[in-house]
């Protein structure tokens, strides 16, 4: 069963830590991300995901496959 409701703001915002964890091995709290930034992107429709990866782009963040590939890591 699906709804149209909108998911919970927090729920949002722990989506937004794992993306972030998940694309560059930090979180809301160690980007010093403001609350209303990710409540902007909420409200814009953006995924967690999406929003990640901009703010990655937007502030020049190596992912976590660029940082291990740059270490010779597999």
């Amino acid at each position: 069963m699906t709804t149209d409701e909108p998911i919970p703001f927090i729920d949002y915002w722990d989506a937004v830590d794992a993306a972030l964890l998940k694309f560059f091995a930090i979180d809301t709290s160690d980007a010093g991300i403001e609350a209303d930034l990710i409540a902007s992107a909420q409200e814009e429709g953006r995924t967690p995901e999406d929003f990640a990866l901009w703010f990655g782009e937007k502030y020049g963040l190596k992912t976590v496959a660029e940082s291990k590939a740059s270490w010779g890591c597999p």
